[in-house]
């Protein structure tokens, strides 16, 4: 019996369900405006966000402001 440091047991069909209840959205820069994407690395290296925190951040307050 090999031990294992993780104690969780994957299942693909609780994956599966997870991920129903989940959202996926993608942004992807062109060669017309890749100076933003440049920028938008830039400084999340500087301030240790992760992207996916500063754009819900973005969203969040974008909805918020327009009363969505």
């Amino acid at each position: 019996i090999k031990e294992s440091w993780c104690h969780f047991v994957y299942s693909k069909e609780a994956q599966k369900r997870y991920s129903k209840k989940t959202m996926t959205f993608a942004v992807k820069y062109y060669p017309t405006d890749i100076e933003y994407g440049k920028k938008l690395k830039e400084y999340l290296a500087d301030t240790g966000k992760s992207v996916n925190s500063y754009l819900k951040e973005l969203i969040k307050a974008d909805l918020d402001s327009k009363g969505i």
